[in-house]
Formats: C-alpha cells, sequence, structure tokens
C-alpha cells in the first residue's frame, strides 16, 4: 500500500492534484458507468477520458466553416469550371445571407443550426435541397479530416420539389427568335441558339463546344464526356434544317460556338425578342424534345439524342405536345424552306 501511495504521488507531481483529488474525478468517472456495461472499472474510466479528449480537442481548436470551406474547395481543383464554379457560387451564397457562421466550428454545428441557416438563404425547394446536397458534401469533407464526427445533415430531410411541364415555344415564338438572332448585334449567338432549338442541347453544353465538335458533312455533333451533364459522350444527328443554319455560320474548328460574353449576349438577343423577364430555363431544349416526338414518334431515338439514361424524365418533365399540331412539327424542321424575311 505504502509503495502505490509513493507512486501515485509521483505520478501527480508537477500538478496542483492531490490523491484525494484524483479519486475524487475516478469516482466522478465511475458514477457514470451503466450497471449492466461490460467494461472493467479502467476500461469505462479510459474511455471517458478518450471521449473528453475527442470533444475538448473539437471545443478548443476545431477548425471553422470558412476555413473548411476554403480546403473543401482547393480540394475540388480537379472538377470542371462550371462544377467549381457552382460549388463556389453555393458557398459563398450561404456565407453571404448567414456571415456568423464562418467562425463556426464544425463541431459546434447542429441538424436544427443548419436547416435554419439553409431556410435563410434558399426560398425555394430546389435551391433548399441543392444548398443541403453542398452542406453535406463540405460535412463528409470535415468527417474524413476528423473536423466532425457526424454529418448533421443526415437529420434534414429533402424538400419535395413540384415538377411541372415546361411548354414548348409556339411556331410564331420561334420565329421571333430565329429572326433576332440574323440582327448584326446578335449574329455570334446565332449558332448557339440553332443547336440548343433542333438538337436539344442543354445550355452548359453547348457553351462548352467548339466548332471541330459539328461535322456537317457527317451530319453530326458530338457532346464530349467533358461537356456533357451527365459525364458521357453522345452524338447528336444534325437534320437538315440546323444544317442549313449552321453551314453560313461556321467558324474555324478551334473557335468556340459560344461568343466571349455568352451570357449576357444570350440574354440580350431574348430580351429583343421579346421574352424579357419571361424565359424559362432549359425551354428550347423543351421544344426540341416535344416537336421532335410529335414528328419522328420514336421515343427510342429522342432518348438518344437528348442523352437520357431511361424514359422516365422524358415522358414525366420533357415532352410536352400541346397545342403542337401535325403542321407545327413539320415546319419546325423545315423552317429552312421559309425566307429570313417572312419569319
Amino acid at each position: 500500500m505504502q509503495t502505490q501511495i509513493i507512486s501515485s504521488n509521483k505520478l501527480l507531481e508537477g500538478t496542483n492534484l492531490s490523491i484525494l483529488d484524483a479519486t475524487r474525478l475516478v469516482r466522478n468517472l465511475l458514477d457514470f458507468k451503466a450497471d449492466d456495461s461490460k467494461l472493467t472499472d479502467i476500461q469505462h474510466c479510459q474511455k471517458i477520458i478518450e471521449l473528453g479528449i475527442k470533444a475538448y480537442r473539437e471545443q478548443s481548436i476545431g477548425k471553422t466553416l470558412i476555413k473548411g470551406f476554403e480546403q473543401y474547395l482547393a480540394s475540388k481543383s480537379d472538377l470542371s469550371k462550371d462544377a467549381l464554379k457552382d460549388i463556389k457560387y453555393i458557398g459563398n451564397r450561404l456565407f453571404r445571407t448567414c456571415p456568423e457562421m464562418k467562425m463556426v466550428k464544425f463541431s459546434n454545428l447542429t441538424p436544427d443550426r443548419c436547416e435554419e441557416w439553409l431556410e435563410k438563404t434558399f426560398d425555394t425547394p430546389s435551391q433548399f435541397n441543392k444548398g443541403r446536397t453542398f452542406l453535406s458534401g463540405l460535412f463528409s469533407f470535415a468527417i474524413k479530416k476528423n473536423w466532425l464526427t457526424k454529418n448533421p445533415i443526415s437529420a434534414i430531410e429533402i424538400k419535395h420539389v413540384e415538377e411541372t411541364e415546361i411548354k414548348a415555344l409556339s411556331i410564331p415564338q420561334i420565329k421571333r427568335l430565329l429572326k433576332t438572332a440574323k440582327l448584326t448585334e446578335h449574329k455570334a449567338c446565332a449558332a448557339a441558339l440553332g443547336i440548343m432549338l433542333w438538337a436539344g442541347v442543354r445550355p452548359r453544353e453547348v457553351s462548352r463546344l467548339k466548332w471541330k465538335d459539328i461535322d456537317l458533312d457527317e451530319r453530326i455533333i458530338t457532346i464530349r464526356s467533358t461537356s456533357s451533364k451527365t459525364g458521357g459522350t453522345r452524338h447528336i444527328e444534325i437534320t437538315t434544317v440546323l444544317r442549313k443554319w449552321l453551314q453560313k455560320l461556321k467558324k474555324p474548328p478551334t473557335e468556340n460556338i459560344c461568343p466571349a460574353d455568352w451570357i449576357r449576349r444570350w440574354k440580350a438577343l431574348r430580351d429583343d425578342a421579346g421574352f424579357k423577364g419571361e424565359w424559362i430555363n432549359d425551354v428550347l431544349r423543351h421544344t426540341f424534345a416535344s416537336y421532335h416526338l410529335k414528328h419522328f414518334k420514336n421515343l427510342i431515338l429522342l432518348q438518344a439524342e437528348m442523352g437520357h439514361r431511361d424514359l422516365n424524365l422524358l415522358r414525366s418533365r420533357y415532352v410536352n405536345m400541346q397545342g403542337i399540331s401535325k403542321d407545327d412539327a413539320w415546319t419546325f424542321f423545315n423552317l429552312y424552306k421559309i425566307k429570313i424575311q417572312k419569319l
């Protein structure tokens, strides 16, 4: 016993604790031991101490959200420019709305706090879900870095988004767009307009295309894996109307389909065509799908052209032939026969 007391005093040298203080601390730890615990007393004390040390480190030297976001962003440097832009945009929007969150440590996050942050930042269910996905990715990264033990986003439910059909543009509306694109100030956007309208290419995909991806002789547009939303390469047939439209606009292979300052110039074209404040994203892709199915009556072919993995989204979201007659569909694919003055 005397030897144990001497050893205990030796261990406590350099501290302000007595053997009695140490004994009281151990007693406190053991008070939290469940009656049915299979751990020995020493194992129980060790576990409590380990958990306490971990919690203390998280509270005292844990990473702040803004510093974690900076490292997370750096870890995504291999992504495309558009993907990085999306991450930066959502992250900056979250911190701009609630700047006080910048200095919050990962270890202090709770599901309620994260949900409140998302609610303050995003107005619509779809935006909320995008923000939720972003935070989930950031927090998963934090877990790998040992800044966080559990992802608080897992307790936040995804919001239901009402998917509504988008009505295809009418033939008069299409003619207005094409006529406006022929104007000198908008002609640089004409090729991109034609590709979105008559090939159903997504706006972001067309912004990555070069003229080398357009083979007018073989009548093929190549959407490369680096440009595709889904990550796979696909080929789209160039219909006669699109070929006629592109022939007079063709540029050297290395040049981009879209001009510099594309987003602003594309909006200016739409505004001048009478769509100011009324334009719906992806409406040209929906227009292509609706007229294509009405004219060719081939859902499998349309699926391949659109680059969809299955038909469900195509049926439920993209195809809306309401108000489109057979004559309208024929006209859509034969507009090259109409002189520009009559558009």
